[in-house]
């Protein structure tokens, strides 16, 4: 579930793709929508993911997420995640722990900075565009992104505000059939962001049990 979570977010980052258009143009979109996320200094947003199964909703989670150069935070489910580039926290509501990582944005299986996946975005998937439709008013672009090796998940469907060039939700499909739906709402670029918000501080979690994994 962690890594679906940042694998849906990290779509909102950096990507830099190939100017050959053989996708129905997936690969130019992509690139405009790249190039917009690229100007940000910094983000924040509210989501709210919505988990279904054979047409049947399973939950709702609401979380929120912040993002400076590599540094982010982001809690949902009753845990949050504190990354500032060199340590990575994940704090445990419900025990009162935190568990610290080394973080190492090669490692695969960490998908913990969103910019991870998309730094080598070709490597991983090849994109092709659905079609286009109109939402509450809007015109959105339709592109799904497969995997070139095999995960857990056979397809992700990314749904691009084709005006604004801002990605309004991302639905991850599982080989289980289960979809996992994130709304990406309450989008706010270029805010103010101290470094205290990607560090974890102990004294704000009185008798918080440390598990120091460096």
């Amino acid at each position: 579930m962690k890594k679906i979570l940042f694998l849906a977010i990290s779509f909102l980052t950096v990507v830099t793709l190939g100017a050959q258009n053989t996708d129905g143009g997936a690969t130019e979109l992509l690139n405009k929508v790249s190039k917009k996320y690229q100007e940000y200094t910094s983000m924040q947003f509210h989501y709210t993911l919505v988990t279904s199964k054979d047409s049947k909703t399973l939950g709702t989670t609401q979380g929120n997420f912040y993002l400076k150069g590599n540094k982010y935070q982001t809690s949902y489910d009753g845990q949050t995640f504190f990354c500032d580039g060199v340590s990575l926290w994940n704090y445990q509501k419900a025990t009162n722990e935190v568990s610290i990582y080394e973080y190492d944005p090669e490692d695969d299986d960490n998908m913990m900075n969103p910019r991870l996946l998309l730094k080598n975005w070709e490597k991983h998937f090849r994109a092709k565009f659905i079609r286009d439709e109109f939402s509450n008013g809007q015109a959105i672009s339709l592109v799904d992104l497969t995997p070139k090796y095999s995960q857990s998940y056979y397809r992700i469907r990314l749904f691009i505000n084709k005006n604004a060039l801002t990605i309004n939700k991302i639905a991850i499909y599982e080989k289980d059939n289960t979809i996992y739906t994130y709304h990406i709402e309450q989008f706010k670029s270029n805010v103010t962001l101290s470094d205290e918000t990607f560090t974890f501080n102990k004294s704000k979690y009185p008798g918080v049990e440390v598990n120091d994994m460096r």
